[in-house]
């Protein structure tokens, strides 16, 4: 049906689609981090670091290159950290609402789920890209 396709392999199609997957991500990061007044340096971090990511990870599926793969690699790790980072802030920060750990603040909170669904993709990728 499309031509070239079939000679795309698992790896590159995965690498294709957390591209995407970023990218969206990094969409509704932007959303929340910007109604948030950006009042922590901390939320520049995804801000910026997702789209590279993304973008990197769909040219690595479009051009697999050895010098692509070692900076989708850096920058999965850069992911894999700074979503660990972000998940750790965004506990801290229901964690310290009045009332702690209710289901309120749960739903109205900053969303603690988000930080490590970023830290997934990014080893996700890691494993896309180094495990053969």
């Amino acid at each position: 049906m499309l031509v070239g396709w079939e000679n795309w392999s698992l790896p590159r199609v995965l690498s294709l689609l957390l591209g995407v997957a970023n990218i969206m991500i990094w969409l509704q990061v932007t959303i929340w981090h910007a109604r948030g007044k950006f009042h922590k340096w901390q939320m520049w971090i995804p801000v910026i670091a997702l789209p590279i990511l993304g973008l990197f990870s769909i040219l690595l599926a479009i051009l697999p290159y050895r010098w692509i793969g070692w900076s989708v690699t850096t920058l999965s790790l850069i992911g894999l950290l700074s979503g660990l980072y972000g998940g750790s802030l965004h506990i801290t920060a229901i964690r310290g609402r009045t009332g702690g750990w209710k289901m309120e603040n749960l739903m109205s909170g900053p969303p603690f789920i988000l930080p490590f669904m970023i830290a997934a993709t990014s080893f996700i990728q890691l494993l896309v890209i180094w495990y053969q």
